[in-house]
């Protein structure tokens, strides 16, 4: 009984260090930003840079992964101390309370259609009268007056396995708008050509935007300060990049 008590200690005095990182996932929808093979393997473009940031220091990462929608209920409710995640100002809520001083990342919005009775989109004249391919759960408040409007028709899909399927069946009637880096990994994923597929910039309606490094507003501001060094660091020297 007594080694249990001093093992249940010790235990949480390691559990409730104050070098420790709590690093939260967005389990199975976040890729390429997270990406989580298995229960202990983590990567992606995000977490690639939270390992680089701690490498070498005295903190340690822990890693919780949850369902968007339950990880935005837990970090509400203040989370596990110093957790870390990634956001922007544009998302709002717990994402955009406490963001690191440097952007991690751009993120850009492309218009995926068939390479097949193609055509060029420079504004959104260019598809009127097409359908737009979206995810469920993404909402874009500049695309809303127009899908309202009956200008374009919007059709929600549950992955990207049949918003890639209705763009290639659809030639040149439908579009899919998403992130450029999600449909790249997306399409490498499935093993799809992508020569099949004509990719053209969203920007004009969906602008380009930084994404950053969220941390707990309560986070130790020592640790604050060591992340935004280390991402200045980076940045100088090209590594973020």
């Amino acid at each position: 009984m007594t080694l249990s008590i001093t093992a249940l200690l010790s235990f949480s005095s390691v559990a409730a260090s104050p070098n420790d990182i709590n690093y939260y996932v967005i389990a199975k929808q976040a890729a390429p930003f997270q990406i989580e093979n298995k229960a202990d393997q983590h990567s992606g473009i995000v977490t690639d840079i939270v390992k680089k940031v701690f490498e070498g220091s005295q903190y340690a990462i822990n890693y919780h992964s949850y369902p968007f929608n339950r990880m935005i209920s837990i970090l509400e409710g203040g989370g596990q101390a110093n957790w870390i995640t990634y956001g922007s100002p544009s998302w709002g809520g717990v994402q955009a309370k406490n963001l690191s001083e440097e952007p991690i990342y751009t993120v850009k919005h492309v218009l995926l259609s068939s390479k097949k009775n193609e055509f060029t989109f420079k504004n959104m004249k260019d598809i009127e009268n097409k359908i737009v391919v979206l995810l469920h759960g993404f909402d874009y408040p500049q695309l809303t007056p127009f899908i309202q409007s009956g200008k374009v028709e919007e059709l929600r899909v549950k992955d990207y396995q049949a918003a890639f399927r209705i763009v290639k069946k659809l030639q040149g009637d439908a579009a899919f708008v998403e992130m450029d880096s999600r449909i790249k990994y997306n399409l490498s994923e499935l093993n799809l050509d992508r020569e099949q597929y004509k990719t053209q910039s969203f920007n004009k309606i969906i602008p380009d935007y930084p994404i950053y490094l969220a941390f707990d507003p309560n986070m130790d501001k020592s640790i604050q300060t060591f992340i935004n060094d280390r991402l200045k660091n980076m940045k100088s020297s090209g590594e973020l990049d």
